[in-house]
């Protein structure tokens, strides 16, 4: 049986919250030009204002900008890591399943499904997290994680960043068996 897209999306999920575990200095100092109100009155960032003013210096950086927007669920966020030649490949080695995202519009889409599944994570734990600047500007992160409490046994992910600091590939290989 395929994986499905709700329970892959927790794996996203749960790298981003390694950001709550590790504490990493914010990426992004600039400010911005302006807000809007959402229906609450309360204010928030425009995406647009954030989207112009996002170049991260490095991929520490890059991936700080990663870590905050999941703890934020924030799919505009989350979306300057990326750009339209960028590929997220996940596969499951419970029922070996492969799933491609190409491109903005998927990626995007993987994130939006990806918070709107979340569950348990009360059994996250990361105990490797390498990030390695290569010279020229890319890079690349190294993530192995588990979580037991949302069906992840093992998993390991890597994250390859161009020049421009955006990431090209982002590789997860996952034991995710279906929790109740």
């Amino acid at each position: 049986m395929p994986l499905s897209s709700k329970r892959s999306y927790k794996f996203i999920f749960a790298c981003g919250l390694l950001h709550c575990i590790w504490q990493l200095q914010p990426a992004f100092t600039g400010s911005f030009s302006g807000t809007v109100l959402n229906p609450q009155n309360t204010p928030k960032r425009h995406a647009s204002a954030l989207a112009l003013r996002y170049a991260p210096a490095s991929v520490s950086a890059a991936w700080q900008n990663h870590f905050d927007a999941f703890g934020d669920q924030d799919v505009d966020k989350i979306m300057q890591d990326y750009d339209e030649t960028s590929r997220v490949t996940v596969y499951n080695n419970a029922d070996g399943s492969k799933v491609v995202y190409k491109g903005l519009a998927e990626v995007k889409h993987f994130f939006e499904e990806l918070f709107d599944g979340l569950s348990d994570l009360s059994t996250l734990e990361a105990p490797v997290i390498d990030v390695d600047e290569m010279s020229g500007g890319g890079g690349q992160v190294f993530l192995v994680w588990k979580c037991p409490g949302c069906g992840f046994d093992t998993a390991t992910d890597t994250f390859i960043f161009g020049p421009d600091k955006k990431i090209k590939f982002q590789n997860i290989v996952v034991t995710e068996y279906m929790v109740d």
